[in-house]
């Protein structure tokens, strides 16, 4: 592959972006500042992909594998929809929010 791999405009404002979007500066915002400041012409959208390709991972949840039970919890091929679902719910427990009124009706209108 000839030539230099692509690398962003914004790479030498990287810790400026980061600096702004800490103090929660919008893209637009960002852009319109380059734009003034730096001479830069660039588009907000441009800014969020940049942002979001640099973005830090984040944690994913998931339910371990039948493999990564100990063998007394892991489900057996026979087990009844009951039983498999007495098993989902000791993974999960329901969040009960006491400020939520079910039976209250709103008015949309």
């Amino acid at each position: 592959m000839p030539g230099k791999p692509f690398q962003s405009k914004l790479e030498p404002f990287l810790d400026l972006i980061r600096q702004w979007r800490r103090q929660r500066w919008s893209y637009p915002r960002i852009a319109e500042t380059l734009r003034i400041d730096h001479g830069m012409t660039v588009a907000p959208s441009t800014i969020f992909s940049f942002v979001k390709v640099r973005a830090k991972g984040r944690k994913v949840f998931a339910l371990p594998s039948s493999d990564a039970l100990p063998a007394n919890r892991r489900p057996s091929p026979a087990s009844t929809t009951s039983e498999a679902q007495h098993r989902a719910n000791e993974f999960f427990t329901p969040i009960t929010d006491s400020t939520h009124e079910t039976t209250r009706k709103y008015n949309i209108d």
